[in-house]
């Protein structure tokens, strides 16, 4: 079994920077910053899907279903709300800035609408926040269900992964981002559906469905609601992604269309967290996903599992990396590639050092899922032509002021999503003095 893990892993790997070095050969500044604004509907989709599953939803989407039960679906629910919302609403109005303003930011957006530079850093600070706490939740959850099995403890894991993105990243930029999660995305799919059918194929779905979990309040349901419906909206890949299609149409295709196969994968990790909800009570929910293959994974799939994580920790930690050092280096006139790499060598070396030193990946998670909706309202303003800086602003501090509140009397709970959103709806009310002429 070693052997094949080893194996099978290094040809993963070594097709990653073949890939990579192969880009890189003949490719320009636009290449590298946004892979040249030309990619097809069926790259957009592939990307998306890609970066959308990362090994720390592995963990933390089982770990909410052996919590809270059927109720978790909102989550699905509400992504098919957020996917078509994004897809056929704001990703005209995107595209449409992206070409008028060439586009390469969150904050970029935020700038064509609001003329106004500190919107535009705020919502880079925000936005930056929201991908480097995901990114460390990839990592941390990779590590922890590869080190689960003893093939390789949690610290390598975690430096492999990180030296592995780098290398690819150094090499290639955006445009290996987007051409490698094409393999990365059939590996995912591919490797995540032989699991789920070795591990909870033969049972009931009735079963499941009824299995009895802890409660689940409505406070809880709304914040996956919520989560799920308007998350897309604070996440750099997603308008990076819009910027880097070739047009409206192809973009509008991409984003709708990767909708299906990330909802078949979250269904997936929710059957098996309900799965183990009915076999094995008193889990860890940061071990339910680990326990599952370890106790139903029949041992000659186990190789392919572990590639299933390195793929979930590439896939989505290459375009994080990459989202938070383009949207940090686009600050500076000169030498932009440069300062990508320089910027991405040093994120990922903090990364897995923070990794290593705080490797709780469900609490981390539920905090990255606070700061994805400080931002949503007030984009939601700005994307209906509002174009009123302190309004903007005023909003996004309110829902950061929202979440910190929803932490300190609902602790790290979904639920904090409530909060958030409800202060930065309110911070749009927020008084605006007329300009006297």
């Amino acid at each position: 079994m070693i052997d094949s893990l080893y194996l099978y892993l290094g040809v993963y790997l070594l097709l990653l920077i073949i890939i990579s070095f192969i880009i890189s050969r003949r490719q320009r500044r636009e290449d590298f910053l946004i892979a040249s604004r030309n990619r097809s509907g069926w790259q957009v989709l592939a990307s998306k899907f890609a970066s959308g599953i990362g090994a720390g939803y592995f963990i933390t989407y089982t770990g909410f279903a052996y919590e809270f039960g059927f109720g978790v679906f909102a989550i699905l629910a509400g992504l098919v709300i957020g996917y078509m919302l994004f897809a056929f609403w704001a990703v005209p109005k995107i595209r449409d800035s992206s070409i008028s303003g060439k586009c390469y930011t969150l904050g970029h957006f935020v700038f064509e609408k609001t003329k106004n530079r500190f919107s535009m850093v705020l919502a880079d600070i925000v936005s930056v926040l929201v991908l480097l706490a995901w990114l460390i939740v990839g990592m941390i959850g990779g590590g922890k269900i590869i080190s689960y099995f003893g093939l390789m403890d949690y610290n390598t894991a975690v430096l492999l992964s990180a030296f592995v993105v780098l290398v690819y990243l150094l090499m290639a930029g955006y445009k290996a981002v987007v051409i490698t999660d094409i393999l990365q995305s059939f590996i995912i799919f591919t490797l995540l559906f032989v699991v789920t059918l070795a591990i909870a194929g033969n049972e009931n779905l009735t079963i499941l469905f009824n299995a009895e979990a802890g409660p689940l309040d409505m406070g809880v349901l709304l914040g996956f609601l919520l989560f799920g419906s308007f998350s897309s909206l604070s996440r750099i890949d997603f308008f990076q992604l819009a910027y880097a299609s070739k047009n409206k149409k192809e973009a509008v295709r991409g984003f709708s269309l990767a909708i299906i196969p990330i909802i078949l994968v979250c269904f997936f990790l929710l059957l098996i967290g309900l799965f183990m909800l009915t076999r094995v009570s008193g889990l860890d929910t940061d071990l339910v996903f680990g326990e599952a293959l370890k106790l139903f994974l029949p041992a000659s799939l186990l190789p392919l599992a572990i590639v299933l994580f390195f793929s979930g920790i590439m896939s989505s930690a290459d375009t994080n990396v990459y989202g938070v050092s383009s949207h940090i280096a686009m600050y500076f006139k000169k030498g932009k590639t440069f300062l990508i790499r320089i910027i991405t060598l040093l994120l990922l070396v903090f990364v897995a050092l923070f990794a290593i030193l705080f490797p709780d990946v469900v609490d981390i998670s539920i905090i990255a899922g606070g700061l994805n909706l400080i931002l949503p309202i007030p984009m939601i303003y700005l994307l209906f032509n509002g174009k009123k800086e302190k309004k903007f602003i005023s909003g996004v501090i309110s829902g950061f002021i929202g979440m910190i509140i929803g932490m300190i009397f609902m602790g790290l709970t979904p639920a904090i999503a409530l909060p958030t959103f409800l202060f930065a709806g309110i911070g749009l009310f927020y008084p605006q003095k007329e300009k006297v002429n």
